[in-house]
């Protein structure tokens, strides 16, 4: 049986809410696809934090502090100046898990 792995972002005023991560394969690339989701939804304006992992049915979990970096790409004059067109933004996420 595949490992499920659970993901929660920590450290906001709020609690967050946990998230099964389906697909991961272990425990940082759970936190790197919940990071990504959230940095997304939140349209860049939060690129630091905390996320805490662990797998279902296991009594250890990982907790990493995590930064995101987004890279701009410039414009090269192909968008016509439409301000509506969606650009593709690529992140490049640091975990440094926690002792």
């Amino acid at each position: 049986m595949a490992k499920q792995y659970w993901a929660q972002l920590i450290d906001f005023e709020e609690e967050m809410q946990s998230a099964c991560i389906s697909g991961a394969t272990d425990h940082e690339d759970a936190a790197e696809t919940l990071i990504s989701d959230f940095v997304g939804q939140m349209g860049g304006e939060i690129t630091k934090g905390a996320v805490r992992v662990w797998v279902q049915g296991e009594n250890r979990e990982k907790v990493y502090d995590w930064t995101v970096d987004l890279i701009i790409p410039e414009d090269d004059g192909t968008h016509g100046g439409d301000e509506d067109e969606e650009i593709e933004v690529e992140a490049e996420i640091e975990l440094i898990e926690r002792t």
